[in-house]
């Protein structure tokens, strides 16, 4: 009854149309340009003088004002940074009038232009913010294309609030990645992680005319964005042929790799007397690199005693990590769209990124109790992709309404060619020490390696993952402009639908080929080849790479230490393709542990009020229904042995439906023309990750298991922003804000004894959904009567699975943005231009804790459930840009300040003395521009990371059974490579 109830007071709304349209009114249309260049002016403000009537210019400068009121009128078009202007029009009742409005820069002086690129590109960004319905950040297309960044991610990076989470996943406000959406053109991206998140990583900067990050959403916008949006905007063809090429080679000094490259060009025109616009591009990347990173396990001291009542740490074991990442990537995109004859248009969008990856880890293990060293390698080589592709419509019905529509389909997929991972043993390559020597991990680095014993392989798995994700989806909306009395805007509504499919296999065998013998059928002539024995086990001293150290290895942690313990990647990859052609089968249960399918359907309908009313407030108000809806399939895995084998005892298909509101509500005030407020509460919300809602059971020989858990809820956010800005040509923008974010219902992992799950709300157990029957002695039993009588497994041991937390989350925060220009500056001060923004927060959660204690070493163990406060995973405390950019006459520089604080990396279960953060970390980039004599051909130099920080994790530990007090003990040092870039660019 609620929802017939909304719809019929939306149709009510929407009747009251014909009274107002039987006023005698026109229709004014036009664009808005820079009187010097003719660009395009985006955001301008185009109002009917004495009125509420107006519009603000779409991307390409044009505005149109469907109910203006007859007679002569007077528009008035504002943009910041340009002189005011006041166009005299007479609008004929029924009819169209068509202007063109050329605005001055303020900068102009005694007929001397001193506007920059850069300048452009932030005024078109500023413009566009104020202009905007929501509160947003946005980088312009004049941005993007005067000095790109090589990727969409790097553009991003630099806006307010903003962070990197994995590389190239878009961290909103501190909100991970994975509870934000990302869209193109408006249309969602599907998922390129295991999880919720989209990497931007291999989509290029260069295909987009700007970027629109949304921190609040409307009803016309899907609700499943809790840190916001991020809307990647295509380029659409330009009047007239364009053409456009750009080449990068790119050095990596930390690896010392120069076969990296970045490749775009692009060619756009418009055909028909310019209602038929063509835009195509393409792109290629390659990068040759990788992360340093070394690992350090700390354990609690034998023998020692507590100091101010916590237990002294020293260091157990040190992994040295030297990763190796070849990735090529390339892309294209086509947009072509269609401008209508009754001032609609057709949009037909095509996306393609594809990437392929070589990925290699060398571990070096060195146990520090014992003087014994392992050599790991963790290897993969595959591809991924991701594809969009869309029809998009606009219409007017009449003057009465405007329609849009959309259908699209988008799907990603990513599929392995070849993994796998094993280790040798290396024994005495070092003179052990007693663990409590170690309590400083820079003594790492003085180790001097002995010549040791080389030793043999242990255990190789190799590994295949195939997973995929589609999404369909349509979409209608219609809007009705409005004028009454002092109110004027538009009522809207619409409704889409979404289907997702999800699935994913994964593929594992495992050989103990320390056995020798069988395990190296297929493989024995490229032993013998290689004057191995076919019939032994492999032995490092046959795939140790001697001469690593002497070249790449030499420069590992800024040459800190040369890595020794690389191995031979063309060996072992030819012996783990030839070797598993005689490995009979795969491990049957670590092969269907992962394996699921997923389809999710999404119905939704939203109604929403857009409205002014008078001149200095301006309303969104309306509320959107979506009912998420899945069907899942999942094994339930039984496995007996540590080599992954088992059986798979069932297969489960579940299905829930989460129906819920989402009301809406935002104000836009400008009591004063250099003055805007904004005031928003908005209710969103976030999907549990796919592996969380599965009806999935492992367990492996009844010691321990994980289950997934499809009663989960979806995380409900509540959010609260209140935004002041003042604008003005000589400040720019000025911009402080304030936000809060209530969340309930967050999905945790948590660990639980089987025999206590059912004590837990909402949790989930295959067996028990699959329905096996008690037998005679009143338990659970699988298969029975009808098979053998086998126990309920894993009665008593620990089980990982996912709750939705019983409190709620709070983040809270401010956000300071300036973005400005130096116009009215002195000589060669009035070429510069500033963005300058920094983000603070704080987040706090009581975590549900749950562990195991004993009060004896013999004694069984007791469940403790219990609470525990900590910050919200992923949350950094600081975030700050700073952007200096400088235009003299053909050069173009930018100089980029990147800070973001610490953040929690690790909660631990029973005490916050176990939590692990990770460092602040920063960086700095340039971007460097010179325009050459010959028209349309410029070159470029670009440093990325040139400072070169690395990123360290800790934990606050008593270090050592002479410590006094408590210490920052490093688990985790990273770097990534420092980047030198030199390009050429053309266009036309």
């Amino acid at each position: 009854m609620k929802r017939i109830g909304l719809i019929g007071l939306g149709l009510l709304l929407f009747g009251v149309v014909p009274e107002v349209w039987a006023q005698q009114r026109g229709r004014i249309v036009g664009v808005v340009v820079d009187s010097t260049n003719g660009i395009p002016l985006p955001g301008a403000n185009v109002l009917v003088q004495g009125t509420t009537i107006g519009a603000a210019t779409d991307l390409e400068g044009r505005f149109e004002i469907p109910n203006a009121p007859a007679g002569p009128q007077v528009l008035v078009i504002s943009y910041i940074g340009y002189d005011r202007k006041e166009v005299p029009v007479e609008v004929v009742p029924g009819e169209e009038v068509n202007v063109r409005v050329a605005l001055r820069w303020s900068g102009i002086q005694a007929g001397e232009v001193v506007v920059t690129a850069q300048a452009q590109g932030q005024l078109q960004a500023i413009n566009e913010q104020l202009a905007a319905r929501k509160i947003v950040n946005v980088v312009s297309a004049e941005r993007i294309q005067e000095l790109p960044d090589e990727s969409a991610a790097a553009a991003i990076s630099r806006l307010p609030g903003i962070s990197i989470q994995n590389g190239d996943q878009i961290v909103i406000r501190g909100v991970e990645a994975k509870y934000n959406t990302v869209t193109v053109n408006g249309i969602q991206l599907p998922s390129t992680t295991l999880n919720r998140a989209t990497g931007l990583g291999f989509i290029s900067a260069n295909m987009l005319s700007g970027i629109e990050v949304a921190k609040t959403i409307t009803p016309d916008m899907d609700a499943n964005s809790i840190g916001g949006n991020v809307n990647l905007r295509l380029r659409e063809a330009p009047e007239g042929f364009r053409f456009d090429a750009l080449f990068f080679g790119d050095y990596n000094s930390q690896d010392h790799t120069s076969d990296n490259y970045r490749a775009w060009a692009s060619v756009s025109n418009r055909f028909w007397n310019n209602q038929l616009g063509v835009f195509a591009q393409v792109n290629a990347r390659r990068f040759n690199g990788g992360g340093d990173i070394a690992s350090a396990t700390w354990e609690e001291l034998p023998q020692a005693d507590p100091i101010a009542g916590r237990r002294p740490y020293g260091l157990r074991q040190y992994d040295l990590e030297d990763q190796m990442n070849v990735d090529n990537e390339y892309g294209a995109s086509l947009l072509v769209d269609y401008r209508l004859p009754n001032r609609g248009k057709l949009i037909l969008q095509s996306t393609y990124s594809a990437e392929s990856f070589d990925n290699v880890s060398f571990i070096d293990r060195l146990y520090l109790t014992t003087g014994e060293r392992w050599f790991r390698i963790y290897r993969v080589i595959g591809d991924r992709y991701l594809f969009v592709n869309a029809l998009q419509g606009e219409h007017w019905l009449g003057d009465m309404a405007q329609v849009d529509w959309a259908l699209s389909y988008a799907e990603s997929r990513r599929k392995d060619d070849l993994g796998y991972e094993t280790e040798f043993v290396g024994t005495n390559y070092f003179e052990g020490k007693p663990l409590t020597y170690w309590t400083s991990e820079d003594k790492v680095f003085d180790i001097e390696l002995q010549p040791g014993t080389p030793g043999a392989v242990r255990e190789g798995r190799t590994f295949y993952e195939d997973f995929g994700e589609r999404r369909l989806v349509g979409a209608f909306n219609i809007r009705v402009p409005i004028t009454l009395g002092i109110v004027s805007g538009a009522f809207q509504g619409g409704a889409k639908y979404t289907q997702l499919n999800r699935d994913r296999d994964l593929l594992q065998y495992y050989r103990r080929l320390g056995d020798g013998g069988g395990q190296n059928v297929g493989a024995a002539e490229f032993l013998r080849s290689i004057g191995a024995n076919p019939e032994a086990a492999l032995n490092l001293a046959d795939f140790i790479d001697e001469d690593y150290a002497e070249g790449r290895g030499q420069y590992y942690l800024e040459g800190r230490w040369p890595y020794r313990g690389a191995l031979r990647v063309d060996y072992l990859d030819t012996y783990f393709r030839l070797a598993q052609q005689g490995w009979a089968t795969p491990a049957l249960a670590q092969s269907n542990r992962y394996d699921y399918e997923a389809e999710e359907r999404v119905p939704a309908g939203y109604l929403m009020a857009d409205l002014d009313v008078g001149r200095y407030l301006s309303i969104i108000g309306g509320v959107r229904y979506e009912k998420f809806s899945f069907t899942n399939r999942a094994p339930f895995v039984n496995q007996v042995l540590y080599d992954g084998s088992g059986d798979v005892r069932d297969t489960l298909e579940v299905s829930r439906s989460h129906p819920q509101w989402f009301p809406n509500i935002q104000l836009r005030i400008s009591p004063i023309e250099w003055l805007n407020i904004r005031l928003a509460y908005t209710k969103t919300t976030s999907r549990p990750d796919y592996q969380y809602l599965l009806p999935s059971t492992w367990v492996d020989s009844g010691e321990r298991g994980e289950a997934g858990n499809p009663n989960l809820k979806p995380t409900l956010a509540d959010n609260y922003d209140a935004y002041i800005s003042v604008h003005h040509d000589r400040i720019g923008l000025f911009t402080v804000g304030f936000f809060r974010k209530v969340l309930s219902n967050v999905v945790r992992p948590i660990s639980i004894q089987r025999r206590t799950l059912d004590q837990f709300e909402g949790t989930f157990w295959a067996p028990e959904a699959a329905g096996y029957p008690e037998c005679d002695d009143g338990r659970k039993h699988i298969y029975c009567p009808d098979g053998p009588l086998v126990p309920d497994i894993n009665p008593v041991g620990l089980i990982t699975t996912y709750v939705n937390n019983p409190y709620k989350g709070y983040i809270n925060g401010f956000e300071i943005d300036w973005q400005t220009n130096f116009w009215y500056l002195p000589r060669p001060f009035n070429s510069l231009v500033l963005n300058f923004n920094y983000t603070r927060l704080r987040s706090k959660m009581d975590y549900q804790s749950i562990f195991l204690v004993r009060t004896s070493p013999f004694s069984p163990p007791t469940q403790v459930d219990t609470v525990r406060t900590g910050r919200l995973y992923q949350q950094p405390d600081d975030i700050l840009n700073i952007t200096i950019g400088v235009d003299i006459g053909g050069f173009s520089g930018r100089l980029s300040f990147r800070y973001q604080g610490e953040v929690l990396a690790n909660l631990d279960q029973r005490d916050p003395a176990n939590d692990a953060f990770t460092r602040a970390i920063y960086g700095w980039d340039f971007s460097l521009r010179q325009r050459l004599p010959i028209k349309g051909l410029s070159l470029f130099f670009n440093g990325i990371n040139i400072t070169h920080a690395g990123s360290f994790d800790y934990r606050r530990l008593v270090v050592g059974p002479d410590a006094t007090g408590v210490s920052e003990a490093i688990t985790r040092i990273a770097y990534y490579p420092r980047r030198f870039q030199f390009g050429i660019r053309y266009e036309m």
